[in-house]
């Protein structure tokens, strides 16, 4: 199969977990590129940041797009400009934030959300002292504000939430949301309902006229599951967690940090 669409996770899969990407991936990436691959990251990440290091890639051709936020957000990254965005409404933000007071089993929970204005996260409590808020702050040049009744909320493409449990996950489905989460993982993530990575692919799959079997996606977490119900080709890493690996086409003898990616676009891109 001759595919056209490379799509990677990040985190866990293409870089180090919340960290920089693995160097074995470079070449094998620029060497898809050149090859005419449409290599997208699709991310639960933000795209205005240095730690993505996409100054690592050539992405100076058209169609060069960056799926951030699960979905949320498609960027095309040549042009510099937003193609497509689906963010969670102020109100229904502003309701999940609510909900951390109405149980006393949410009162650990942490919220992380980021709004349209790419300057501006908001969370819920300071990050001195939270249990799990400081591990997001390493993407950012800015502060997150802790935000209060008195302020205007925003838009928001995703909500992290982290440190949650089953019955506040159930609450903000509730609410109408998609929430991507596996029971006793340190973090969930929140989209508006039917925004994930799979909307992602099918919005690419449309807008480049490519066929779903002529895709590949690479990734290791539960945000990566809707991606793997549509792409011809899903493959996980040695590492991923056990449901992806039960999704997956094909699993990986390497882990993320043993150059899965790499290996596998030599495999089946390059033709290595």
């Amino acid at each position: 199969m001759n595919y056209k669409i490379l799509a990677l996770d990040m985190d866990g899969t293409t870089f180090k977990a919340l960290d920089d990407i693995v160097m074995e991936n470079v070449e094998p990436i620029n060497q898809a590129i050149k090859k005419g691959i449409k290599v997208v990251f699709v991310t639960g990440r933000p795209i205005h940041t240095k730690i993505n290091r996409l100054e690592l890639f050539d992405f100076s051709n058209d169609g060069a797009i960056f799926v951030a936020f699960n979905g949320a957000l498609i960027y095309d990254l040549k042009n510099k400009q937003v193609v497509d965005a689906n963010p969670i409404d102020k109100q229904t933000v502003l309701k999940a934030f609510e909900l951390l007071k109405t149980s006393e089993e949410f009162k650990e929970i942490e919220l992380w959300a980021y709004t349209v204005d790419d300057t501006l996260s908001y969370i819920n409590r300071p990050i001195k002292g939270s249990k799990v808020l400081e591990h997001e702050t390493h993407f950012f040049d800015y502060e997150p504000v802790v935000f209060t009744s008195d302020m205007e909320m925003l838009d928001c493409h995703k909500i992290l939430v982290m440190n949650t449990n089953i019955k506040f996950v159930k609450e903000l489905r509730n609410l109408g949301l998609e929430v991507s989460w596996t029971e006793g993982s340190l973090a969930g993530e929140v989209t508006k309902k039917g925004i994930n990575k799979k909307y992602a692919l099918e919005f690419l799959s449309k807008k480049f006229s490519i066929n779903k079997s002529e895709i590949l996606a690479m990734g290791d977490g539960a945000n990566d599951l809707p991606m793997f119900e549509y792409a011809g080709l899903s493959i996980a890493p040695a590492n991923a967690h056990q449901e992806i690996k039960d999704k997956a086409t094909v699993v990986s003898e390497y882990t993320n940090l043993e150059g899965a990616v790499a290996k596998a676009i030599n495999k089946y891109i390059l033709g290595e």
